[in-house]
């Protein structure tokens, strides 16, 4: 009896060592499988820089690629999580109309530049996962012409505040595509003093396309 329980304590401590090993195994198979998909190039390394623009092929309105809707953006990476980024955006748009059988043309010019920050999650070896806050300061001018006269132009300073999300998916090394939406609030005066203040969700009507190095 003695001689059956010592086989029987023997025996269970050499299955106990067997899944101990089996668990070691898998966690280091798991450790170096992150590893190879972390070095495998499609993601940014620490320190790099990332340019993206807006691509909008359906739109009926707007220029191909839109810069003021979609701007251009530039961010800088300090590890693999944290990034600061900053949009530009600029545009002329000019619209023709006519009143009375008279032509005439709307001219709106506009700037704009965002400073934010990003947090970006592991996600997997291609997609990336984010979300992120900025500023935004816009300046809006606007005048209309008619019969060869120009009016007087309307201008408007807004700035405001917007926390975002979007993902990034690295179709190859170093490159990728996203989408992004967003909760806004800002508020703008023009030069008749009057204020404008709008607290709304928003999305980029675009894809995004970026690269970085």
């Amino acid at each position: 009896m003695k001689k059956l329980l010592l086989f029987a304590a023997a025996l269970f401590a050499a299955s106990f060592a067997s899944a101990q090993e089996e668990q070691s195994q898998n966690a280091e198979t798991a450790q170096e499988t992150a590893s190879q998909n972390a070095a495998s190039g499609y993601k940014p390394e620490e320190g790099s820089l990332s340019v993206e623009v807006a691509f909008t092929p359906f739109s009926t309105s707007n220029a191909p690629v839109a810069l003021e809707n979609g701007r251009l953006n530039g961010a800088y990476s300090f590890n693999d999580n944290w990034s600061i980024r900053l949009g530009l955006g600029w545009g002329i748009v000019t619209t023709k109309t006519e009143q009375l059988g008279v032509e005439g043309k709307t001219h709106n010019n506009v700037i704009s530049i965002a400073p934010g920050v990003v947090y970006s999650f592991d996600g997997t070896a291609r997609m990336t996962p984010y979300i992120g806050a900025e500023l935004a300061f816009r300046h809006t001018s606007t005048y209309q012409e008619a019969a060869g006269v120009k009016g007087d132009k309307a201008k408007t300073n807004a700035i405001g505040l917007q926390a975002f999300t979007g993902m990034n998916y690295y179709f190859t090394q170093n490159a990728y595509v996203g989408v992004e939406v967003g909760f806004g609030v800002s508020y703008g005066k023009d030069a008749d003093d009057t204020k404008t203040v709008s607290f709304a969700p928003y999305a980029q009507p675009a894809i995004r396309l970026g690269w970085a190095f």
